[in-house]
Parts: structure tokens; sequence; C-alpha cells
């Protein structure tokens, strides 16, 4: 079962990085004073934001242009690597204006959004390279030994020189680098020399700039949240948002993010080989997957958050915690169907400027909700602002990219998914009345032990196929007219 093996990497590889990113912020909480906290968050969402907005759109060009072809050229490469530049030199500058506008981030702040910025860049591009090769065992590698590093480098750092942000920050930047530079160097020695050309950039901006307008309208609906809060409360009010933040985010995009970084190459492929249709066949049954996974997690982090955010956080953090995280779950499984699903088909079909499209509104509401709310209402106003937003950026993502890879998902599986959900989740709210009283992880445990049986045995008894989740994950709904034509996936193993 190769294709199986090949997800499971993947979900190790994505695995390993989230969990460390998320025992380091534990960590920190009770190392840092909660404004270090909340200066350490920004680091992080300053880094993510450049990074995604400026050099996201050349790994998905290199994804979309070499993942149903062979081996790139020597121009193909040398272009490559003068977009990453560039790419990461216009990121580079970015982190520099926004001291300008914030300037309660400059200094010492904006050093860490450089070297941050700069290591991340050197690592996407090695990883891309790894994955457009196909070279799961690599790829999975690398980030596993970066997130083991990375904890070890930022809670080493810390402990050793002091209670800032800056030793944490730099720690995850030279774990990143070290990482990086490992596995461009490994990708390098499988590609041709580089020459650089000076043609062929008129397409990859053509592509990509509509990326860079939607990515950053998409930062908007996302991050702005904490800038505002910066600005109206202080970068304590950023700590104590962020920590339930990342505690509600990280186990729903845990699976979001291990699914995509293999159904996506292969909708690129069959788009490509086999047309619309197979390619809507991949595309339903991914959404189905997303939402087996994705809703049943974020069910549990809505109605576990008290017992959850009391087992892991300092006591200053738990109220905000208990308010802001249903609603963060919320907000992320919206994103991770938007990002991970009906995303992907602009990008598919060479039809970005219709995303650009799709992201105004949901950047409008993010923004004027924000300033109106946020300072007044504090964290839970920015955790039902990012919600509303994510849900109305979901359904204008929705609408344009039907229309341009329709597909249709079966009656049955959409009832089998909502009842099997609504009795796990029945069962988890008896057990969890019935454990009242208990430490939380007695709690957490009888809950998550009960809701993952009732909701398996329903998604069997409805027709699901839950043994394809580690083998073809579109197809873990079977539907029986489609049974005879199976999607072959032979060129993704």
């Amino acid at each position: 079962m190769i294709g199986g093996a090949n997800v499971l990497l993947y979900f190790g590889a994505n695995l390993a990085p989230r969990l460390s990113t998320f025992v380091l912020l534990l960590v920190l909480t009770r190392l840092l004073p909660v404004e270090e906290y909340g200066l350490f968050a920004l680091v992080v969402t300053t880094g993510e934001i450049l990074d995604m907005a400026v050099g996201g759109w050349v790994r998905l060009f290199i994804l979309s242009s070499d993942s149903g072809r062979g081996h790139p050229s020597a121009a193909q490469f040398g272009r490559t690597l003068v977009l990453t530049v560039v790419s990461c030199v216009v990121s580079l500058v970015g982190a520099l204006v926004l001291a300008l506008v914030q300037p309660n981030l400059a200094g010492p702040f904006t050093l860490a959004v450089l070297i941050y910025v700069g290591a991340f860049a050197i690592l996407r591009l090695g990883l891309t390279l790894l994955q457009t090769r196909q070279d799961h065992k690599l790829y999975a590698g690398i980030e596993v030994g970066r997130a083991v590093l990375s904890l070890a480098c930022a809670v080493g750092a810390e402990m050793a020189v002091g209670s800032t942000f800056l030793p944490a920050s730099l720690g995850v930047s030279l774990a990143t680098l070290v990482m990086g530079l490992i596995a461009c160097g490994l990708s390098f020695r499988h590609m041709p020399r580089p020459t650089i050309p000076l043609d062929g950039y008129r397409a990859a901006l053509a592509f990509g700039i509509p990326i860079v307008l939607v990515t950053l309208l998409g930062q908007v609906v996302g991050w702005l949240d904490r800038f505002i809060l910066n600005h109206a409360m202080g970068p304590a009010s950023v700590g104590l948002y962020a920590a339930a933040f990342a505690l509600a985010r990280q186990p729903v995009e845990l699976f979001s993010g291990s699914l995509n970084p293999y159904t996506y190459p292969m909708l690129v492929r069959s788009y490509l080989n086999d047309g619309r249709e197979v390619a809507g066949r991949i595309q339903a049954g991914t959404l189905v997957a997303l939402l087996l996974l994705c809703g049943a997690v974020t069910i549990g982090v809505a109605l576990l958050s008290q017992p959850f955010g009391a087992l892991v956080l300092p006591e200053p953090y738990r109220l905000e915690a208990t308010r802001v995280m249903p609603w963060i779950a919320l907000a992320t499984l919206c994103t991770s169907l938007k990002n991970f699903c009906f995303d992907n088909v602009f990008f598919v079909v060479r039809k970005n400027w219709q995303q650009l499209v799709s992201m105004v509104p949901p950047a409008i509401v993010s923004a004027v909700f924000g300033l109106l709310l946020i300072p007044h209402g504090g964290p839970q106003a920015a955790a039902v602002v990012a919600a509303f937003s994510a849900f109305v950026a979901l359904a204008g993502s929705a609408v344009l990219s039907r229309r341009l890879l329709p597909f249709t998902l079966a009656s049955r599986a959409l009832v089998g998914l909502v009842v099997a959900s609504m009795l796990a989740a029945a069962a988890l709210v008896g057990v969890r009345a019935l454990l009242v009283g208990q430490p939380p992880l007695v709690i957490l445990l009888g809950a998550t032990v009960a809701f993952s049986a009732v909701y398996a045995a329903g998604l069997s008894l409805a027709g699901f196929s839950l043994h394809r989740m580690f083998d073809r994950p579109w197809e873990v709904w079977q539907d029986k007219a489609a049974v005879g034509q199976p999607v072959n996936v032979s060129a993704s193993c």
C-alpha cells in the first residue's frame, strides 16, 4: 500500500512541526511574561504573513508546473531560484515597513522577523523541490528533524539567555535555517546546473500576482486581529488570544494540512492527464475527507475547550481560552475547507483572478468588524469576527470554484456525516457530564474515546470506508455510481 504509506509520511511531516510548535507555545506560556509571549506570537504571525503572501505563490507555481511533468530544465530551475530570491527580498522589505506602521514592533522585533523570513524561505524552497520529485521520505525526514531541532533550540535558548521573546524566536529560526540548507542541498543534487533565463517570467507573474493579492487579503481575514489587539490593548492581550488560538487551531489544521500535500498534486495530475470529470471526483472526495476529519476535530475542540485549556494552559490564560476556542475551531474549519479544497481549483485551472474576487468580501468584513468590535470586546470579539470572516471566505471560494470544476456530493454521504457527528457529539457530552469533577485529563480521554468510538461506528454503518483515508482519501466515500471508474493513483505513488 505505497499510496497509504505516502499519506502517513505526509501526516507525520505535518504532525511533527505542528506538535513541536504546539508544545513550544505551551512551554513559553510558562517561561515568558504574557507581554513577551504576545511579542513572540507576533513574530510568528508576521513571518507567516510575509512568507505566505510574497513567497507562497512561487511554491504553488513550481508545484502546478512540475507535478505532472518530469524534472525541470536548467532554465526552469534557474527561473525558480530567481523568483525565490526576489520574493524573499520583498518579504524582508515588508518586515521593515511594518516597523514604521507600528513603532512598538521596531528594533529586536524587526530583527527577529527578518531572520525568521529568510530561514523559512530557504526551507520552503528545499521542501518544494523535494515534493516535486516525489521524494516523500526525505520531505518527511526534513520536517521531523526541523520539529525536534526547533523545540530544542527555542527552549534551550530561552532557558539559557532570559525571559524575552528574542532568544526563542532566534532558536526557531536557526533550526529552520539548518534544516532548510539540508533540504536544499539534498534536492539540488538531482537538479541540473541552473542557467538564468531572461524570459519566461511573464507567465509566472501572471500566475503569481493574483495569488499575492489573494494571500494578502487572506491575511487580513486571518491575522489582522492580532495587530488590532496589539494597537488597542497591547502585547499582553495578543498573548492571551494567541495561546487560545493555537490551542484551537493546531488540532484542526493537523489533519487538513496532512492531506493537502498528497491530494493537491494528485488533483493537478488528474486534471492535466485525465480531464475535468476525474478531477471533479477527486475534488468531491477530498471535500468529504476534510469534512469527515476536520469536522470531528472542530466539534471536539468546541465541546472540550474548558478541560483542554485547564490541562495545558497556566491560570491567567484559561478563562479567555474557554471563550475563544470554539470560535477559532470553527474559523479554522472554514479556512481549511477553503484553502485545501476549493482554492486548489483556482491554481489548477489557472484562474487565480477569480480567487481574488472571492477574497474581497471577507477582507472587508474582517477589517470593518475588527476595527469596530475588537478594541471594545478584546480577544473574544476577535474570535467571533475571525469565524464570521472565515465563513464568508469559504462561501465565496466554494461558489466560484465550482463553476470552474463542477462536482456533486452524494446526499447519502452528507446525511451519514451529519448523523454520525450528532451521535458522537451526544456521546461526548454524556461522558463529559458523567466525569464532572474529575481531573481535566480524565475528562478529555473519556470524552474523546466515546466520541471516536461512536463516530467511527456511525460512519461505517453509513457506508464510509475508513481504511481509504490511508490509501485514497478522496475515495473515503465510494459512490456506487463511480465504483467501476476508480481513480488511477499510480502516478502519485
